[in-house]
């Protein structure tokens, strides 16, 4: 890892150029939702981008044609983490898509986890996304959950300190 000071809005632009053209292909919507006054966060910005790509994949491959997917961001306390950094950047990203059921919800972050459920099937995927992407967030000091409704939607959560000055 190579921590330097990094803009979240560096970090979205990029991840969102390199699944622009999918998310286009399938007639999907893209918001950000990012304040202007973000303050910078401190980590290592190819593993933030890589973790950003990886849930505006999944909401891209687990959204129907035409979905939304919202990219979002708050300076906040760090309410997730007690022994964690005092001050964190909170990111999500959110979609309209096919959300999971309970039972998918409890192994997402398990290693080649794959839902059976047969509209999650027909999206390609190892099931190893997610749980590489936990592991990037907490090297950096972070944590990520989700919120789930099956058939509606889902949100990834994660949060990356702030850097101090």
């Amino acid at each position: 890892m190579e921590f330097h000071s990094v803009k979240v809005h560096d970090v979205a632009n990029n991840a969102i150029r390199s699944l622009d053209k999918q998310i286009t292909d399938k007639k999907q919507n893209i918001n950000v939702e990012l304040p202007e006054h973000l303050p910078e966060i401190w980590a290592d910005q190819t593993r933030v981008e890589q973790v950003l790509i990886n849930f505006i994949s999944n909401a891209y491959k687990y959204t129907q044609e035409e979905g939304i997917i919202i990219i979002g961001a708050e300076a906040t306390s760090n309410q997730w983490d007690p022994d964690g950094s005092p001050n964190v950047v909170h990111i999500w990203v959110k979609d309209n898509g096919i959300g999971m059921t309970e039972e998918d919800q409890k192994k997402v972050f398990t290693k080649f986890f794959r839902s059976e459920d047969q509209k999650a099937r027909e999206a390609p995927g190892t099931g190893l996304g997610l749980n590489i992407t936990k592991s990037l967030i907490e090297m950096q000091g972070g944590r990520t959950w989700f919120e789930s409704k099956f058939r509606e939607g889902t949100t990834f959560h994660f949060t990356v300190p702030v850097a101090e000055k």
